[in-house]
């Protein structure tokens, strides 16, 4: 449930609260006060299917946490579809269909161990006859 600045915390000034920003440092932020005729008509609008017997604080959190899975949501897919376009702009510059790619990766992967075993047991003879 929301307290919307309603609460204080020790350390804390009636009105703000504490978040930690992506650095990994607490911050304090002024509270955000939203007025009720916002959310007010769309909370009516949907009052018998969802929002029921609820009050409007409730109402608003509702709406934020939703809200916020929608958005990441699409920014996950919005990520997933730059890789796929990445992955097809590829396959279009070395003309190659997604088996051919997977072969070719394979071998590449494959080449790559090679030599750093080829590399790691001339490292280890050198290391012997020093």
């Amino acid at each position: 449930m929301s307290s919307n600045g309603q609460t204080t915390s020790q350390g804390v000034t009636q009105g703000t609260s504490v978040v930690a920003t992506a650095q990994g440092k607490a911050k304090e932020v002024p509270d955000l006060n939203v007025p009720a005729n916002r959310i007010y008509n769309f909370v009516e609008r949907f009052r018998k299917e969802y929002f029921e017997d609820h009050s409007l604080d409730w109402s608003l959190d509702q709406i934020i946490a939703r809200g916020m899975a929608e958005i990441e949501r699409q920014v996950k897919t919005a990520r997933e579809r730059a890789k796929q376009k990445a992955a097809g702009d590829l396959l279009k510059e070395f003309n190659l269909t997604p088996a051919e790619a997977k072969r070719t990766l394979l071998d590449m992967l494959r080449q790559q161990a090679e030599n750093a075993k080829a590399l790691n047991a001339a490292n280890v003879a050198k290391t012997k006859t020093s």
